[in-house]
């Protein structure tokens, strides 16, 4: 039911990235950066899973199937935008907004997750999960920006 239920926000998510979000990115800007966040946040995963023992998933296929949703699709997404708020904010306070707003958003899809039963965490993570989603988007918003310098550099940026 959880799955279904991840499928269905994830379609919804990306439909309306897709079709209805006035995109700031370009789409091989929202290639790379969908590639780097599933990168990052399974190495993140990976170490709290297997090194650090902080996480446990539960041994039913939906639970891991719905985690996978949500490493793979799921927080991409929401990165994503992210993204492409932070491109069209023109002030630094905007941007930093921005970055608070999702990491929020980052932290309760967590929290649900927690809550639901598709992995839980065996350590308090509410203060540690916060600074990591903070440190994801930061750096992701820098890596934005020197790719966006790279790969317009000498054409018009959208």
């Amino acid at each position: 039911m959880f799955f279904l239920l991840y499928c269905f926000v994830s379609v919804f998510l990306f439909v309306y990235f897709m079709k209805y979000r006035k995109k700031r990115l370009h789409s091989l800007e929202i290639f790379f950066h969908w590639c780097l966040a599933s990168l990052l946040i399974q190495n993140r995963s990976a170490l709290f899973m297997m090194n650090m023992k902080t996480v446990l998933i539960p041994q039913s296929a939906a639970h891991a199937c719905s985690n996978l949703l949500i490493r793979l699709v799921l927080y991409p997404l929401v990165t994503l935008l992210c993204l492409d708020e932070t491109a069209a904010a023109e002030s630094k306070i905007k941007k930093t907004w921005a970055i608070i707003k999702y990491s929020a958003i980052l932290l309760g899809l967590e929290w649900v997750s927690d809550w639901v039963g598709v992995f839980k965490h065996t350590k308090p993570y509410l203060l540690g999960s916060g600074v990591f989603w903070i440190g994801y988007l930061i750096l992701m918003t820098m890596i934005m920006m020197i790719f966006r310098r790279k790969f317009y550099k000498g054409y018009h940026q959208p």
